[in-house]
Order: C-alpha cells, then structure tokens, then sequence
C-alpha cells in the first residue's frame, strides 16, 4: 500500500500521518503540502516524504498522485467569509475535481475523501440528521456550499467506477491542533486568560481527531464504493462545550446563551468593517445565523462500518487541556493568524 495524503500539515494530518507510518511503514506514506508550508512539530522527525504543491494545481496534484494505490483528500480551506468564495471553490471544489482526475489516470485503488457534516443537510428540530438527509444549508454558507459540491464531485466519480468513500466529520477537538491561532485553540486560550461569559444559544456536533485518524485508516480498506459515512463522536450545545473545558481546565466560565439575532447583527456589522479592511472579521453574519441552530448528527453508520467506538467526549476535553497546557500555555507562540485549512 503507498498512501498520498493531501492536507497533511493541518491538525488531522499531524495526529493521522504518525499513525499510518505505524501502520504501514516509512516507505508507504507521501505528504503533499502547499510550496511553503512548514511541517508542524508532531512531524519534523518522522521518516516522511513530502511533496510540494497547491492542489489548485492539476499538475502539481497529478505528479504527486503516480506511485501511489491509496489517497486520503484532506486538503481544505474553512472560512465563513463571504470574500473569500472563489478561495473555497478553488479549493474545495477544483481541488477535488484534480484529485479525482489524477486518481483516475493513476488507477488508484482507493480514494478516502474527507468531507464535512457541512456537506449534508441537518433538521431544523434539533433531531440527529443521518447520512440520507438532502443538503439544506443556505447557499450563501459558501463554505458548506463549497464541501457540498466537492462532495457531489466524488460521488458522481465514484458512479462511474471511481474506488472513492466520503468521510463526513463533525467539528474536530482533541489533543494535536499544531497552530495556536485556530479557533479551537483560541477557544482554549479565552477559557484559560478570561473568565468566559456567554456562548452561542444552538449546539453542534463533534469528533474527536484521534477517532477521525482511526476511522481515515479504517476506511482505506473498508467502507463501500460511493458511501458517505458521519463521522461524530457527541452532539452537544455550544453552552456544554464551553463549560466542559472550563471545568476540565480547572478555570470559572458562565457560559449563558446569547440569542442568535445579537450574534447575526454583530457578524454582518463585522463584515461591513472588514470590507474597508480587508481583514477577515472575528465574526460572520452566516456564523451568527448558525450560532443559534442545533446541528446534531448521526454517527450509527459509521460505528457500524468501521466497528469503531467513539471517545468519550470529556476525555477529549481533559486530553486537549493537557496538550494545550504544555504546547502553548507555557511556551508562547507567535500570534500570527495561521490559515485555515482542515474538513
């Protein structure tokens, strides 16, 4: 088996990449990763080879492909910013689309596309939505318009013969997030500098990274052609988040819902300043609508797939403390803004 992974310098990359080299051994796993993107620290010591290119770049992405029976898609970019759309359909959708290309030309004998929960619709009641749920979300959510789309890319490749299987995780938490600027680490650093007041009124669901990489592994040789599986690990509000990294965190939080309208109101006054700017706002007008759903998921499908039992999600919560606690907390990192890239 040798293994392409796309993506593999972001925060699923750097606990996944570790694992299959365990598995698999040094010779079977390639990263491809952007021109100038530095390795993180949980890979500068592995016996890995790397491949540098954008996956915007069909021929980056096809040189990087031939040798190899297996890929994992992780490459993506997450932004809720309505002036980055043709960024996250370059990516998400022209970047799939060069990967199915180069995987067929290869004769690939699997393609392992991570997706996103983003990519499959939710019930408005709060219910856990399954896998058959049609996509729902407002199309001005380019991001999840834009993991939709290269969701459709896949299945229609997988239709037509491709040995592809779709990966649809929830939000990702647990120890290994390598930059200190993502929103979940700046969600720890708040909890651990502040007393946190107030959260979002909905909820959501999430995963933890370790069952992500468990399940990526799995599905290189299990799961059936076209299938897309949920991968979520608890569905929970944002308000029990936030309390349960407090108290894992030893730290007082008073985490009251904040009505979504407040949030809506402040993301699109936000967005107006950011258009002067031209700085990404702290907040969005689409993520200030969201702020206030429950988008809760299913994940009995891929427990069964995969034979995999979820983590329990405060030992997520207690196992990123820790992480956090000697990575950043006590060694301060640069505070540039690092770019989003992840389902």
């Amino acid at each position: 088996m040798k293994i392409l992974v796309t993506g593999a310098t972001g925060f699923v990359g750097s606990v996944l990449l570790p694992q299959l080299l365990d598995a698999h051994g040094e010779a079977a796993v390639t990263a491809f990763i952007l021109p100038d993107e530095p390795l993180p620290p949980s890979l500068q010591n592995l016996p890995l080879r790397i491949v540098r290119g954008d996956i915007t770049d069909a021929h980056a992405v096809e040189a990087a492909v031939v040798g190899h029976t297996h890929v994992v898609h992780l490459a993506g970019f997450i932004s809720y910013w309505k002036r980055h759309r043709d960024r996250l359909f370059a990516v998400n959708v022209g970047g799939v689309e060069n990967v199915i290309a180069a995987c067929r030309n290869a004769g690939v004998e699997r393609l392992v596309h991570i997706s996103s929960v983003g990519a499959v619709g939710f019930q408005r009641n709060g219910v856990p939505a399954d896998e058959t749920v049609p996509f729902n979300w407002p199309r001005d959510f380019y991001y999840m318009t834009s993991k939709y789309e290269g969701q459709r890319r896949v299945e229609a490749a997988a239709d037509d013969g491709l040995p592809a299987v779709i990966l649809n995780p929830a939000s990702i938490m647990g120890p290994g997030d390598p930059q200190p600027r993502t929103p979940h680490n700046l969600l720890y650093r708040r909890i651990y500098s502040t007393v946190l007041s107030g959260s979002f009124s909905g909820g959501l669901a999430v995963v933890d990274v370790r069952d992500l990489a468990s399940i990526i592994g799995k599905a290189l040789e299990r799961g059936d052609r076209g299938e897309r599986y949920l991968v979520v690990g608890a569905n929970l509000t944002y308000r029990d988040v936030i309390r349960t990294i407090a108290e894992e965190a030893g730290r007082p939080a008073h985490p009251f819902p904040i009505p979504a309208p407040l949030f809506s109101f402040a993301g699109r006054i936000m967005e107006w300043v950011s258009a002067l700017t031209r700085r990404p706002p702290l907040l969005t007008h689409a993520y200030g609508r969201l702020s206030g759903w429950k988008t809760y998921y299913d994940n009995r499908k891929s427990r069964e797939a995969f034979a995999h039992e979820y983590i329990d999600f405060r030992t997520t919560v207690a196992d990123s403390c820790r992480y956090f606690e000697r990575r950043f907390l006590y060694r301060p990192e640069s505070t540039g803004t690092a770019p989003a890239s992840s389902p």
